[in-house]
């Protein structure tokens, strides 16, 4: 026997193999693929041909198809002959267009509410209206099966005259959502958003990157008890709201004009708080809120402006000297206040094995940075691990 026909042989009694399992490990297997590949193992032979019907997580994207009419063929179609009721995760990316294609917002609208009329779990969206705002249906938000919902809308050219928006809800129920992801979603009515965040009880991961919420109040919504990651504008929510996450992410609007330090001498404690990022005023003002950071790890700032007078510092926060690992600073532009402010963390933090600085300008030399680097290599004994020390 020729070793081609071995190998023949080899490859058919593998497959017979793996079509002898359950159903249950099979489709567990197949929900890890695009749908379109998915659906393509019904060629295999007659164990395969209908198995896909009872696909637990369908995944569409537009960017596998040749056309955007056979793509929404194609999802029509999977639609109608799967079981809705065994679909539990569904991911569309609809965001690739060529010339006189054009963003079916009813089409998509209709797919969306066949899965969460079916108790959808996991819903992703990723759209690209083209032209105005596409309204997320509101039976998104009363959906009391969704554990984890992302949407995000893409833009092309200014995002403002185009992408995803959330109407405005009379009605939100969200009880078992755990994980809430909104990019580039337009809120008319920062009231919905508020509606959305309040009946989030259960919430773990909540992401918001949004920009036009420079005349939005600061939401009145009831408490996060689970929450856990969090990167949100750093004026939208209540501080003690987001006190218990591990993560923190607070970015300033792009319509806002004046870097800010997020916190003040009121500020709730963050008892769990490792990871935390921001802008910031005077350092010495942002050094002496860190004691209400207990346990932080890793410390980035992305600008640093020094508009306001300094603060004398009232003693070294516990969370730097013996906790504090990580410390960047971004968008460096050589204020003698970073520097001071990057010194200071070098000096008290005794247990920091890595300082990153990235600056502004390529141009830009850093002297006494480098000096400073070369010190740290020479080692003083105080940092217990040798300190690595970029400048980008």
């Amino acid at each position: 026997m020729s070793s081609t026909n071995k190998k023949c042989k080899t490859k058919v009694k593998m497959r017979d193999r793996i079509s002898g399992l359950p159903d249950s490990p099979l489709l567990h297997i197949l929900s890890f693929l695009p749908t379109k590949e998915a659906v393509a193992t019904s060629l295999l032979s007659k164990r395969w041909r209908s198995l896909w019907h009872s696909l637990p997580a369908l995944d569409f994207n537009r960017r596998k198809f040749k056309s955007l009419p056979f793509f929404h063929q194609f999802v029509g179609k999977v639609l109608k002959l799967v079981d809705l009721k065994s679909v539990k995760k569904f991911v569309l990316r609809c965001d690739h267009y060529k010339p006189r294609e054009y963003f079916r917002p009813r089409m998509i609208s209709k797919w969306i509410n066949a899965v969460v009329s079916n108790k959808v779990e996991h819903l992703e969206l990723r759209l690209d209206s083209q032209k105005g705002f596409y309204e997320l249906p509101s039976i998104v938000f009363t959906a009391n099966y969704i554990k984890v919902l992302k949407c995000r809308g893409v833009t092309s050219g200014f995002w403002l005259s185009n992408g995803v928006t959330l109407g405005t809800l009379s009605h939100v129920n969200l009880p078992s959502l755990e994980v809430l992801y909104l990019e580039n979603v337009k809120f008319p009515d920062f009231r919905s958003l508020g509606m959305v965040l309040s009946a989030c009880a259960l919430l773990k991961e909540l992401v918001l990157k949004i920009s036009d919420v420079g005349d939005c109040p600061t939401l009145d919504i009831g408490g996060l008890n689970h929450l856990v990651s969090a990167e949100v504008p750093q004026t939208l929510l209540p501080l003690k709201v987001i006190s218990n996450v591990t993560f923190l992410r607070l970015f300033q609007p792009q319509d806002s004009e004046q870097v800010k330090w997020p916190f003040n001498e009121d500020i709730p404690m963050f008892h769990n708080l490792i990871h935390l990022e921001c802008h910031a005023e005077e350092w010495t003002r942002m050094v002496n809120c860190l004691e209400n950071f207990p346990k932080l790890e890793k410390l980035v700032i992305y600008e640093l402006c020094s508009t306001s007078p300094p603060q004398p510092i009232l003693d070294v926060p516990s969370c730097v000297s013996l906790h504090l690992k990580e410390f960047t600073l971004l968008n460096f532009e050589g204020s003698e206040s970073a520097l001071e402010m990057v010194e200071f963390i070098i000096k008290h933090a005794g247990v920091l094995r890595t300082v990153s600085i990235c600056h502004s300008s390529r141009e830009y030399k850093l002297p006494r940075f480098e000096k400073l680097a070369e010190n740290l290599k020479s080692g003083s004994g105080k940092h217990e691990q040798p300190l690595v020390f970029m400048i980008s």
